[in-house]
C-alpha cells in the first residue's frame, strides 16, 4: 500500500522512526526485552552501548544492564556487519548461521594476508574451545593459549582468530572480570532450542528491521544487515505484504505502519554515536540531519561525539565530562531552542546522568 508525501516528509520519517526504535513510548522493562525487540544493538563501545539499551527501558540503570550482560541474558559478539552487537541468546542461534559465513567470506582476503589459512583458523578455534571449556577467558588468556598451541598472535591475528571463533559459534561474550571482557563457550551461553534457517531467517530479519527501524529503504536494510543488495531485496520481497511504503522521489521507504503527523510536544534524545537511531541507515543524513542545524553526520569534536536529536533529527551533540566529582552530561546545540525544547533537553540530560554511564 502506498501513500503520497505531505509537507516536510523527511521530518515526519525521522520522528516516526523513534517509535519502533523505542525512543518514544513507555519503554520496555528489561535489557533483554530491549535487545530482543531491536534484534541487534551495535556495541563496540560497551560503556555507551549500555546507555543505548537503558534509555529504551523503564527505570533501568547501568548496573542492571551490567547484571543482564554478566548473567548472559544479553550477549556481545560479532553478527551482521563485522562489528560488535548485543543480541539475546535465542536470536544468536539463527543470526550466526545467517550472517557468520558472509562475514567470514569478507574477512578472507585479510586472513590470507596474515597467513591465516582455513587449517590454521580451524586449529585456533579448537584451542580456543578447549580454553573456554574450563571457564570464561580474557583476550590475553586466549592469546596465551594460542601461543602455547604454536599459533602466532602477532599483529592483528588475535583479533581475526577470535572473530572467526565467534562467527563459527565457538565463543561469545562471557561476564566482565573487573574492567576486562571475557569470552565464554557458545554452548554454555546459548542453549539449544528451536531456530530459523535460510529463507525463514532472512524473512524474519527483514520484517524485524523494517518494523523497528522503518521507514527505511532497502539500501538501509542491506547496510545494517550486511547483506548484498540482491539479498536485501529478496528479504524485503518476502515480507512486503506485511509492510506499507512511502515514495519520495526515487526513494521508497518501508515500515510496519503509515507515517504519522508530527506531534506538538518536542522530544529530545541523547543518543550514543553508535546508537541504532544513527547506524541503522546507509544514508542517515537525509532524514536524520536537520537542514536548519546544518550539522554533518556524527564526529568527535572536543569530546562531543554523541548525537542530540530533536524529534529524531540531529541538532547538536553531547558528552560526559571526565572532571572531578560526579559525571556531568554536557550538551550543545546548533539551533536556538524554545522554552519547551530546553525543558525537554534538561530532562534528557538528567535521565542520562541518573543512568550513570
Amino acid at each position: 500500500m502506498k501513500s503520497s508525501a505531505t509537507a516536510d516528509p523527511l521530518a515526519r520519517i525521522a520522528r516516526h522512526r523513534l517509535s519502533g526504535l523505542l525512543l518514544t513510548g513507555p519503554g520496555l522493562p528489561t535489557a533483554a526485552a530491549v535487545v530482543n525487540h531491536l534484534t541487534a544493538v551495535q556495541a563496540q563501545d560497551h560503556r555507551f552501548g549500555r546507555w543505548s539499551i537503558g534509555q529504551r527501558a523503564t527505570s533501568l540503570t547501568a548496573a542492571a544492564v551490567d547484571a543482564a550482560f554478566d548473567e548472559g541474558r544479553i550477549l556481545r559478539t560479532h553478527v551482521l556487519r563485522p562489528t560488535w552487537h548485543y543480541v539475546v541468546p535465542a536470536d544468536l542461534r539463527w543470526l550466526i548461521p545467517l550472517s557468520g559465513p558472509r562475514v567470514q567470506r569478507a574477512m578472507a582476503p585479510k586472513c590470507r594476508q596474515m597467513g591465516l589459512d582455513p587449517s590454521t583458523l580451524a586449529a585456533a578455534a579448537d584451542l580456543i574451545a578447549a580454553a573456554v571449556a574450563e571457564g570464561p577467558r580474557t583476550r590475553d588468556e586466549l592469546r596465551a593459549a594460542l601461543g602455547q598451541g604454536r599459533i602466532s598472535t602477532a599483529g592483528e591475528r588475535t583479533t581475526f582468530l577470535l572473530m572467526n571463533a565467534e562467527l563459527a559459534g565457538v565463543i561469545c561474550s562471557g561476564p566482565m572480570r573487573g574492567r576486562q571482557h571475557t569470552y565464554a563457550a557458545f554452548a554454555d551461553r546459548v542453549p539449544d532450542g528451536p531456530t530459523l534457517r535460510g529463507e525463514e531467517a532472512l524473512a524474519e530479519l527483514a520484517y524485524r528491521y523494517f518494523s523497528t527501524r522503518g521507514p527505511a529503504t532497502v539500501h538501509d536494510f542491506s547496510w545494517w544487515a550486511g547483506l548484498s543488495l540482491a539479498e536485501a531485496r529478496h528479504g524485503l520481497d518476502s515480507v512486503n505484504d506485511r509492510l506499507v511504503s512511502l515514495t519520495l522521489g526515487k526513494q521508497t521507504y518501508w515500515s510496519a505502519e503509515p507515517v504519522r503527523p508530527l506531534p506538538s510536544t518536542p522530544q529530545i534524545d541523547l543518543v550514543a554515536c553508535y546508537d541504532e537511531a544513527v547506524v541503522s541507515y546507509r544514508h542517515p543524513r537525509e532524514p536524520l540531519c536537520s537542514p536548519a542545524a546544518g550539522l554533518p553526520p556524527l564526529q568527535r569534536v572536543d569530546g562531543f561525539q554523541h548525537g542530540l536529536l530533536l524529534d529524531g533529527r540531529l541538532v547538536g551533540h553531547w558528552r560526559i565530562s571526565s572532571g572531578p566529582g560526579e559525571p556531568l552530561v554536557e550538551a550543545r546545540t546548533a539551533l536556538r531552542l524554545g522554552r519547551s525544547e530546553r525543558a525537554a533537553l534538561t530532562e534528557a540530560c538528567e535521565r542520562c546522568q541518573l543512568f550513570a554511564c
